[in-house]
């Protein structure tokens, strides 16, 4: 009877746009690199959403996609850009 609600409340805390580049700072990497790495990790997160994702590829959420592709990213020394606050 929890795990339902619990399932709901994380689903509906979960962002629903897949990261991109555009999330991150490229720092001091050049342009080329830093897109070259995107890639790479967008890559491995698409692979790590079909295998782990909840609804696979049709994941609404983005949530695997998303942690695979941020742990790739931090792992290649970029950091996430801050929202801005409205």
């Amino acid at each position: 009877m929890l795990a339902l609600p619990a399932l709901l409340f994380v689903i509906g805390c979960a962002t629903s746009v897949a990261r991109t580049a555009d999330d991150y700072e490229p720092g001091s990497a050049p342009r080329p690199q830093f897109i070259r790495d995107s890639e790479a990790c967008a890559r491995q997160a698409t692979i790590d959403q079909r295998r782990f994702g909840i609804g696979g590829e049709m994941d609404p959420t983005h949530g695997t996609f998303n942690r695979m592709y941020d742990a790739c990213m931090r792992a290649s020394g970029y950091q996430r850009r801050q929202k801005e606050a409205k």
